[in-house]
């Protein structure tokens, strides 16, 4: 099963918006885990490594081990609830396959 995306854009309630972010991305490994045999392939974005101005972990370049600690759903700022969702939503997606022992990947 491919999670190829979630929409997100200018909105009056971009807090709103990045929660329904999460919830969609909860749903699709919550019923991916109700069927054998399937896998989940999350895809990924910078902005689940990065944020504005972060630099790579190791000074050169970004790797797996990389995540946006920057991005915070408070601000003012729709850009920053998108990078702070995509952030938060791979990693639940990615505790959440674990516990109900969905096999996944994030490209």
């Amino acid at each position: 099963v491919y999670h190829l995306a979630c929409i997100f854009g200018p909105t009056q309630n971009h807090i709103q918006t990045a929660h329904d972010a999460i919830t969609g991305v909860t749903s699709t490994v919550q019923t991916v885990s109700k069927y054998n045999r399937c896998k989940l392939i999350l895809t990924s974005s910078m902005a689940a490594v990065r944020g504005t101005g972060q630099t790579p972990s190791n000074g050169k370049y970004y790797t797996h081990r990389d995540w946006n600690t920057m991005s915070k759903l408070e601000d003012d700022s729709w850009g920053s609830s998108y990078q702070w969702s995509k952030t938060e939503s791979e990693r639940v997606t990615m505790q959440l396959a674990k516990e109900l022992n969905v096999p996944m990947v994030s490209l």
